[in-house]
């Protein structure tokens, strides 16, 4: 099967307009829709994440830091 995908916006009269398909005249064609979920702009990239410290006082060992290595 061929798979042709791009992006566009609904309108406002609810209507999907679509422009250069790559078909033929009367090709018979499978239409799936999904919304495009929104990308963080990396400002607050862990808001709503959940964080759990262990030992969040104890000491951690020199071997654990990723910055060292």
């Amino acid at each position: 099967m061929e798979t042709y995908k791009t992006k566009t916006k609904i309108k406002k009269s609810h209507k999907l307009e679509l422009e250069d398909i790559p078909f033929d005249n009367g090709e018979e064609v499978e239409v799936t829709i999904s919304k495009v979920e929104k990308k963080s702009n990396g400002k607050y990239t862990l808001r709503g994440s959940l964080i759990k410290y262990d030992e969040p006082f104890e000491p951690i060992d020199e071997d654990d830091w990723e910055a060292l290595k």
